[in-house]
């Protein structure tokens, strides 16, 4: 019986672990991939306080390191079910490992959100992808399109810029939602260049991406682009599937959570990127991972009270 099991070890469950772990809970962390979530496939971070210019991975490694020297228990889980049985809660792995715990810590994060165009799921990997770092070098002194016009996709494409990537940023929208910093980062690079109010129609091609078919929304125009991949950058989708039965996502899919990081189950908490709020950031999410865990701890001694 453990008092606390974090679900995904990103920057919010592993501070979640921390915290934890520092008020003498028994602690694990399940994640389904690399420590890290997202971050370790963040070229790049600037604004996490106090570490200046810094990779992903880095702070990553470092986080984890943390965890480890503090003996945090780290376990691989893809989890695929959470019940909750009042005073107590199971963790169902996909492999059917159960784990029994008075609560759970949600920091799960989010996928890729999929275009759904014609093609997509057939060349994924073989000239889509949905990460630039993972995949960037196999396209130097090529060109690819970016599809998204938030930070995300603009960051992503500066960064392909770096490997003497030629891009073209396609946005559904006529103007670009990235902040005016990443813009001029953008248009700085001399390599970079914009579909404005355009949608893709297809990607093209049997064992590779060959080509894509793009229609300008307002005149209807439609071409072919003779490009050599595509990165897509247009929103995530939280992975909550696993708690769907509990009644603690909104419609979207996210987690509602209070200030606490509570969600309307006692002893459910959610953080991160995850849960529904303004702002997914490393350092938001971390600032969830510590509130949802001394609360959490409130909560296990409040447990011990009653009969």
């Amino acid at each position: 019986m453990y008092d606390v099991i974090i679900i995904g070890a990103g920057p919010g469950g592993m501070t979640a672990a921390i915290y934890a772990q520092r008020s003498n809970l028994k602690t694990m962390m399940l994640e389904k991939a690399a420590p890290g979530g997202k971050m370790i496939s963040t070229w790049e971070v600037e604004n996490y306080t106090g570490l200046g210019k810094v990779s992903g991975f880095e702070i990553s490694e470092k986080m984890f390191n943390h965890t480890q020297e503090l003996g945090i228990e780290y376990q691989y889980g893809d989890v695929a079910k959470v019940e909750d049985h009042g005073k107590t809660k199971t963790v169902i792995t996909a492999d059917g490992t159960k784990y029994e715990t008075k609560a759970v810590i949600v920091g799960s994060g989010t996928e890729p959100r999929k275009l759904g165009a014609p093609g997509e799921e057939r060349l994924s990997s073989k000239g889509i992808s949905w990460c630039a770092v993972c995949d960037g070098a196999f396209f130097k002194g090529k060109h690819v399109l970016v599809v998204g016009g938030g930070n995300s996709a603009i960051e992503e494409a500066v960064y392909l810029t770096t490997m003497n990537v030629k891009v073209t940023v396609l946005n559904i929208l006529d103007t670009l939602q990235a902040d005016k910093k990443a813009i001029d980062q953008a248009n700085a690079t001399g390599m970079i260049d914009y579909l404005l109010g355009y949608e893709v129609i297809s990607f093209n091609g049997e064992s590779k991406l060959e080509s894509i078919s793009v229609r300008d929304l307002k005149t209807k125009e439609e071409q072919t682009l003779n490009l050599d991949g595509a990165f897509i950058f247009v929103g995530q989708i939280p992975e909550t599937e696993f708690v769907k039965d509990l009644g603690i996502t909104n419609k979207f899919g996210f987690i509602e959570a209070n200030s606490r990081m509570e969600t309307k189950v006692p002893g459910i908490y959610g953080i991160g990127d995850v849960i529904e709020k303004e702002l997914r950031q490393i350092v938001t999410a971390a600032n969830d991972g510590a509130i949802a865990a001394q609360n959490c701890s409130k909560y296990i001694e409040l447990l011990k009270t009653q009969k």
